[in-house]
């Protein structure tokens, strides 16, 4: 369960931090020393394009070994900012191009020296940027089932002035399933961290277990801790259905199929206290389906209903963006999506 590594970038000295923390992880990542400085480069012209151009921001970082099985380790970043944004994306993506009266880099450069960039903005919503990198050098596009066929992404970010988020997530694939699992320990930091790992845990020992039988071995596992909301949700690709269950105030969605995104339902209760009587729900996976799951960090009215094409953006931008829209800031908060690729 890779967590997010945020990099608050509000002055000029903070682009330095992301520059630095960027190369750790991608040292740490197994990168090789061009791909280490190409990561280092872009995380500064993504902390220098939140100054010039979005009033300040943040910088997110995560590994993917969880987010893509069927490729190397990696990493990601995603910039985001409520700045006045960008009317023509395609345009200030080309190098020589610039509203600032820079020489119009930055953008064009952080395109060129990741493996995969995607830029979701529009004038007056700010900008949203994610980037990705492989230790291969190349992202694999072998499918080896359906369920490796959808994309994967998350946002994992302790509450400020927390060293540890205190919600966890983590997904498994088999036998054309997809099943992931959300968790938010009660309280904060460390102790909260651990009662939402001992969660996700139980998904990882016991992939293919029946959903009601998973939220009962939770509740049973976690009982010699301070306790967790819990979801978990399994998309069946090829019968195009998806089964939910969950205890607590862990929010999903199910968006596509040209009809308002679908609220899932959990029951009444906390893993480990008390649990009303646990119920599976079945829901129909529309072909251009998203799954949005998170914590009570982003607001109840997270959505993707007034980001127009939000949608077709990749998995990991989508989560970026809602994170960015809708995060208490006072919080814990976890986003996960999974999408069709």
């Amino acid at each position: 369960m890779p967590e997010s590594v945020r990099i608050i970038v509000k002055e000029q000295s903070q682009t330095a931090e992301a520059r630095r923390i960027a190369r750790a992880w991608a040292v740490r990542a197994g990168m090789d020393a061009v791909l280490t400085e190409q990561v280092a480069i872009v995380a500064t012209e993504a902390a220098t394009n939140l100054l010039k151009h979005g009033g300040g921001g943040e910088v997110l970082l995560n590994t993917t070994e969880e987010l893509d099985p069927n490729s190397q380790p990696g990493l990601e970043l995603l910039a985001l900012d409520r700045g006045p944004g960008m009317a023509n994306v395609e345009q200030c993506l080309r190098d020589g191009f610039s509203t600032g009266g820079s020489p119009g880099q930055g953008l064009g450069a952080m395109r060129r020296l990741s493996q995969y960039c995607d830029v979701y903005s529009g004038a007056g919503r700010g900008t949203a940027i994610l980037a990705r990198w492989h230790t291969d050098r190349k992202t694999r596009s072998a499918h080896h089932g359906d369920s490796e066929r959808l994309e994967i992404g998350a946002v994992n970010v302790s509450k400020p002035g927390q060293d540890v988020c205190g919600d966890s997530w983590g997904i498994e694939r088999h036998d054309g399933d997809c099943t992931v699992m959300v968790a938010d320990g009660l309280g904060h930091g460390l102790d909260a961290r651990n009662a939402s790992i001992a969660a996700v845990r139980i998904l990882h020992q016991f992939p293919e277990m029946d959903l009601l039988d998973m939220i009962d071995r939770v509740h049973t596992a976690l009982r010699s801790t301070r306790g967790a909301a819990v979801a978990v949700a399994r998309i069946d690709t090829r019968r195009r259905v998806v089964t939910f269950a969950g205890a607590g105030n862990i929010a999903a969605q199910i968006a596509g199929g040209g009809v308002p995104a679908r609220h899932l339902v959990s029951v009444n209760g906390t893993a480990g206290l008390q649990i009303s009587r646990p119920r599976e729900f079945s829901y129909p996976w529309p072909n251009d389906g998203v799954l949005i799951m998170n914590s009570d960090g982003l607001s109840t009215s997270a959505g993707m209903e007034k980001q127009a094409g939000l949608a077709r953006r990749h998995a990991s931008l989508i989560a970026g963006v809602l994170y960015r829209d809708y995060t208490r800031s006072n919080d814990d908060c976890t986003v996960v999506v999974i999408k069709e690729a």
